[in-house]
């Protein structure tokens, strides 16, 4: 049975862990080998970046009076709608309507206890918001 050829490059974004990969040995059987790749790197590295750049056009927009506070954890947690949605157990249209400073300042302490399991913050984390911590 041919061999598949499984990178071996490091990972600097894996801080010193290995990946594992299942892949055919030479007589067919399934076997672990470690893996690790330079794409797979650049690609975290980037998607850590965009998340960054989210983070830091939330802020402004917090500051305007458009966006809430979650919209600002929701990004720092490396989340999006949909992955926030299915933590908390709402629905994503609500989600959506959350992350509008509008919305925001009408939810109750329920909702945003909700949102503060979700991001390991209290309430007053949220209600309270300070960009500067």
């Amino acid at each position: 049975m041919k061999q598949i050829k499984i990178p071996q490059e490091q990972n600097s974004t894996l801080a010193g862990h290995q990946k594992v990969m299942y892949a055919p040995n030479s007589s067919g059987e399934f076997q672990t080998f470690n893996y690790g790749s330079n794409i797979e790197e650049y690609a975290t590295k980037l998607a850590v970046q965009e998340y960054e750049i989210l983070k830091k056009e939330c802020l402004e927009n917090i500051k305007k009076g458009i966006s809430s506070p979650i919209e600002y954890y929701m990004y720092k947690n490396r989340m999006d709608i949909p992955t926030l949605a299915s933590v908390t157990g709402f629905f994503q249209f609500r989600v959506k309507r959350h992350l509008k400073a509008k919305h925001f300042s009408k939810l109750n302490d329920k909702i945003l206890q909700k949102y503060g399991e979700t991001f390991d913050i209290t309430i007053d984390d949220l209600k309270e918001f300070n960009n500067e911590k």
